[in-house]
């Protein structure tokens, strides 16, 4: 196999492997609710001087994802409490999205 088809193989067993040992009847965490649809409805509007915007925007393209997805992170993160399930999904798809960019960069 070629190194790209090792990771997606390495990946693949990892998330396999915490299907398996999660509890699909456990109860939700207190606070998390299933929801249909998009969520998120509120908008935040932040200034920036140039230089910063500019960093930001790079980062992202660096990153491969939307300025806003990049921004949203970054809040998450800073406010997620500690053992958050919510905020643990968001950093797995954040990481896998970081696996499958430099997997197709190779």
């Amino acid at each position: 196999m070629g190194k790209i088809d090792d990771i997606l193989a390495e990946e693949a067993t990892a998330v396999e492997a915490a299907e398996l040992g999660a509890d699909q009847k456990a109860p939700l965490p207190e606070g998390i609710s299933i929801t249909r649809g998009h969520p998120r409805a509120k908008n935040l509007q932040v200034r920036f001087r140039d230089d910063e915007f500019e960093q930001l925007s790079a980062y992202a393209a660096a990153e491969g994802l939307p300025l806003s997805t990049v921004v949203r992170l970054v809040v998450m993160k800073a406010i997620a409490p500690v053992g958050d399930l919510e905020a643990a999904l968001d950093r797995l798809e954040s990481d896998l999205a970081a696996v499958r960019r430099k997997a197709l960069s190779v």
